[in-house]
């Protein structure tokens, strides 16, 4: 991946964003101090260089009716590696997932509803991927930090 330099009135919009993603430019240049087409220039270039994804809300999933948080770990054989992380990346209950260094070769969180639709998740989806020799399973029993990427 290509590094992405961003000065300090990039860092301050992302900042600002991260606080709340509803700020309109006009707020956001009065408090950098500059002009508010320089903002909405910056936004754009942000988000054509892929630095913002895309705008969203941040939810909490135990208020939205999900109970269980999950981070599962994957051992692949190594010819499949990609194949299952490609696989895996296309199912619903995967928040997050990425091709790792170290014990297991694939690491993910899930995020369902409750103990029977992770089952469900390892039975059903996980276990019809080819190539997959194993799994480890950890539920977190509570959050004490839900964030998303620094911005230095």
């Amino acid at each position: 991946m290509a590094e992405t330099r961003l000065d300090e009135l990039d860092r301050g919009i992302l900042r600002i964003l991260q606080e709340n993603g509803r700020a309109s430019y006009s707020e956001m240049a009065r408090r950098l101090r500059v002009p508010e087409s320089t903002v909405r220039l910056r936004v754009k270039k942000l988000q054509e260089r892929g630095v913002i994804r895309k705008f969203s809300a941040l939810i909490n999933p135990f208020k939205a009716g999900y109970s269980i948080v999950a981070f599962i770990a994957v051992d692949v054989e190594a010819s499949r590696i990609k194949m299952a992380a490609e696989e895996l990346s296309k199912l619903p209950e995967v928040d997050v997932l990425g091709i790792a260094t170290g014990a297991h070769d694939i690491l993910m969180q899930v995020t369902v509803r409750d103990l029977q639709e992770l089952e469900n998740f390892l039975i059903e989806k996980l276990g019809r991927i080819g190539g997959i020799r194993s799994t480890e399973t950890s539920i977190l029993t509570s959050v004490r930090k839900w964030g998303y990427a620094r911005v230095f």
